[in-house]
């Protein structure tokens, strides 16, 4: 009988492990995640229009307020945060939806651009790939 219970305390432990290991796993991935990207498009319509686009799209479980949307540039002046303007900002996205903030390209040296950047509710920053819009050779 004894070796009856020190079987199942045995179990018990090995049992107890993998659902603590399995509850942070959960906790890891049920915190919000947000993919930035930015590419040149052409907006059709009365004209075609070239735009910069800021996609912001929710790849995390929860919902993300975003905020504020922008670009980092390469300049050696103070000036180097460009913040978009978009009056449909502050908007919350649920989980698998996306936002998009359009911005025109003579606004902006995209020569100087170094990455997009969304920034949510709580703060957090959430940045795109390096040099986005650079072209390949």
């Amino acid at each position: 009988m004894e070796k009856f219970t020190l079987y199942i305390a045995i179990y018990g432990a090995f049992l107890s492990t993998l659902v603590f290991l399995w509850d942070i796993i959960k906790h890891q991935k049920d915190k919000p995640n947000l993919r930035v990207e930015t590419n040149q498009r052409v907006l059709i319509g009365q004209k075609s229009e070239r735009k910069i686009g800021i996609d912001m799209i929710n790849e995390g479980r929860r919902p993300i307020t975003i905020v504020a949307s922008g670009f980092k540039l390469d300049t050696k002046s103070d000036e180097n945060t460009a913040t978009v303007f978009d009056p449909n900002l502050p908007k919350e996205i649920n989980e698998g939806q996306r936002c998009t903030t359009f911005v025109n390209p003579e606004t902006i040296d995209t020569d100087k651009i170094l990455y997009a950047w969304a920034r949510d509710a709580t703060g957090k920053v959430y940045r795109s790939k390096k040099q986005p819009l650079k072209l390949a050779k």
